[in-house]
């Protein structure tokens, strides 16, 4: 994390008694999306319309990365990579990508909150990279889904 980022998770820590400040987070620092679109899904968690937020687990292991765990927390970057709001991961569940179910959609709060663009969208971004997640087919795919807490701001 960046000096702005350590900053940003201090000034957190700050709001908190010290015994309730948790004992060894795992903290990331990251936008949603992509940078086109960070700052849009940073406006929908900071007004509560979206709480979730979905990934791909062919992603998460074809980088050598630690799946999302409940309890992680995530600094949300806007796109010039400074701290928009604080995140914790309090559900995950689990999905084929067909399988998906309608009230993930409505949770992470983007377009008209259908199912039907969940799929639109989602498609189009996870697509162009299954190749290199080892995947033939985005039914393929499985969908990692967090639901967050907003902590700070």
């Amino acid at each position: 994390m960046s000096d702005v980022q350590l900053s940003f998770w201090q000034a957190y820590l700050e709001t908190l008694l010290p015994e309730s400040r948790p004992a060894d987070p795992f903290v990331e620092a990251a936008f949603a999306g992509t940078r086109e679109s960070a700052d849009e899904l940073l406006d929908l968690y900071l007004k509560g319309r979206k709480t979730a937020g979905s990934s791909i687990k062919e992603d998460f292991l074809a980088a050598g990365d630690p799946l999302p765990r409940v309890g992680n927390f995530w600094i949300l970057l806007n796109s010039r990579d400074e701290p928009g709001c604080l995140l914790r991961t309090e559900k995950i569940v689990v999905h084929k990508f067909y399988d998906v179910p309608p009230e993930i959609a409505l949770a992470e709060g983007e377009g008209d909150l259908s199912l039907d663009h969940w799929r639109r969208v989602h498609q189009a971004a996870y697509e162009p990279h299954l190749a290199e997640w080892g995947l033939a087919s985005i039914a393929d795919a499985t969908v990692i889904t967090e639901y967050f807490t907003l902590l700070f701001k």
